[in-house]
């Protein structure tokens, strides 16, 4: 008996390492993703503010 619990316990450790790996992967990837396409500041923000503006006032 207690050599089956040793062996499951053996068994969930390694599956919790395997999950965190893949955790950690993951995570990483979304912050490779982040880093490729920066916030924007707050020159990109008022140009293209005043761009839909200019865009609605052509339309009109």
């Amino acid at each position: 008996m207690a050599k089956e619990i040793k062996q499951l316990r053996k068994q969930a450790e390694k599956a919790a390492r395997a999950a965190k790996v893949a955790a950690d992967a993951e995570v990483s990837e979304q912050l490779r993703t982040l880093a490729r396409f920066p916030k924007p500041g707050r020159r990109e923000i008022e140009k293209g503010r005043q761009e839909a503006q200019e865009s609605t006032v052509m339309l009109t």
